[in-house]
C-alpha cells in the first residue's frame, strides 16, 4: 500500500505545534509557518506556538512575523500564538517553558528551521491515538543550508554508543521488500533530535525535558531511554517526513568554558546507566570525571515514581547490538 492511500479520516487528535528559536532567520521561520498552515489539515491544528528564546536581533522577529500576517496574507489569525524570555534559557530549558503554553491534545516539537511535506501530520497522530505513552518520530530529511535544496533521507533507527554519542543504524535493504515495512510505524532505541509527536499529558507525566540541562545536545537520548525504560515506546512513522535544514554551524553560544552536551550526556549516565556508568561511559568520555552534573536529586525521584526498570532491560530488550558493538571494539 503507498502511503498516500492511507485512511487517517479517524483521526481526531488537536496538536500544538511548538517551535522554539533564537536568532532564526525572519524568512525561514515565515517559509516554515506558511508551510504549516499549507500541509496541515486544519481541524487536526490547535495552535502553533513561537517561543523567542532571548533572541538578540534589534529588530524583533514577533513584530515581523505578525506584519508579514498581516500585509502579505499570511493570515495566520489567532492560531499563531506568540512567548518570549528575557533571559536566554537554552534550547532544552525553552522547549519546556514553551509545551506549558500548549493546550493540543498532542504537542509536536519542531526544530526552526524546518518545513513539513503533505500528510506529515496524520501518521504522527493516528500512531498516538493508538498508544498515547509513545514518542513518534517523522522521518527527517535534509535542506541544503545555502541552497535550499530537498533531498529525502533514508529510513533508519537512532542509536548510540558507550559515550552516548548519537549514532544512525540502518536497515539492510531486504527489510523493504515487504512492503508493509515502508508504511509500519517502527520502533527506535533513540531519537536523532528535536522533531517528535508526544501526548501533552504524557509528556509532563513522563517529566518533561531534563531542565538541569544546559542549552543544546543529548536530551535525545535521556527523553528516549526515559520513556523505554519507563514504560513508554518511541517510535518512526516512516509516512511522516519533516525537512530539516542542516547548519555548518550553531547560531546560539553556550557557557564559557562548558561541553553542554559532555554535560549533559553525564547527567544522563548518572540516572540511567546504573553499573554501565562505571564499566562503559566513563572509559568512553574520561573527561566526564572532571565535570560536576548538578543537583540530580529530582531526576532521581522521578525515576522512582514512574517505577523505571534498569538498563540492562534496555539492552536486552531494545538495543542488544549495544553490547556488541562495544565486543568488537
Amino acid at each position: 500500500m503507498h502511503t498516500k492511500k492511507i485512511d487517517y479520516s479517524h483521526v481526531n487528535l488537536k496538536t500544538s505545534i511548538v517551535i522554539v528559536y533564537h536568532n532564526e532567520a525572519f524568512s525561514v521561520l515565515v517559509r516554515m509557518i506558511n508551510g504549516i498552515f499549507r500541509y496541515t489539515p486544519s481541524k487536526l491544528l490547535k495552535e502553533i506556538i513561537l517561543y523567542d528564546d532571548a533572541s538578540e536581533s534589534h529588530s524583533s522577529i514577533e513584530t515581523q512575523l505578525k506584519e508579514y500576517s498581516k500585509l502579505k496574507g499570511g493570515n495566520w489569525g489567532e492560531k499563531v500564538k506568540f512567548f518570549k524570555t528575557e533571559e536566554r534559557q537554552g534550547l532544552i530549558r525553552a522547549k519546556v517553558f514553551a509545551s506549558r503554553e500548549a493546550s493540543g491534545d498532542v504537542i509536536v516539537f519542531l526544530d526552526s528551521h524546518c518545513e513539513v511535506t503533505p500528510r506529515w501530520l496524520e501518521p504522527l497522530l493516528s500512531t498516538i491515538q493508538e498508544n498515547k505513552k509513545r514518542i513518534v518520530l517523522p522521518v527527517v530529511d535534509l535542506i541544503n543550508a545555502n541552497l535550499f535544496g530537498y533531498e529525502k533521507a533514508m529510513v533508519a533507527k537512532g542509536t548510540f554508543d558507550w559515550g552516548l554519542h548519537y549514532r544512525w543504524d540502518y536497515f539492510d535493504w531486504s527489510y523493504f521488500n515487504n512492503e508493509e515495512n515502508n508504511i509500519k510505524p517502527y520502533k527506535t532505541p533513540t531519537m536523532s533530535g528535536g522533531l517528535l509527536a508526544i501526548s501533552t499529558e504524557y509528556f509532563r507525566e513522563i517529566g518533561e525535558y531534563d531542565v538541569g540541562m544546559e542549552i543544546w545536545g543529548g536530551e535525545n537520548i535521556e527523553l528516549s531511554l526515559r520513556v523505554w525504560l519507563c514504560g513508554g515506546e518511541v517510535l518512526v512513522a516512516p509516512c511522516s517526513r519533516v525537512g530539516h535544514v542542516f547548519r555548518t554551524r550553531r547560531p546560539y553560544k553556550g557557557k564559557r568554558g562548558l561541553d553542554t552536551s559532555l554535560y549533559n550526556a553525564l547527567r544522563t549516565a548518572k540516572v540511567w546507566l546504573g553499573e554501565y556508568y562505571e564499566k562503559q561511559f566513563l572509559p568512553a568520555r574520561p573527561s566526564a570525571k572532571r565535570i560536576d552534573p548538578g543537583d540530580l536529586t529530582e531526576r532521581f525521584k522521578l525515576k522512582e515514581k514512574l517505577q523505571c526498570k534498569p538498563f540492562d532491560w534496555f539492552i536486552e530488550n531494545i538495543e542488544p547490538d549495544l553490547m556488541r558493538r562495544h565486543d568488537e571494539l
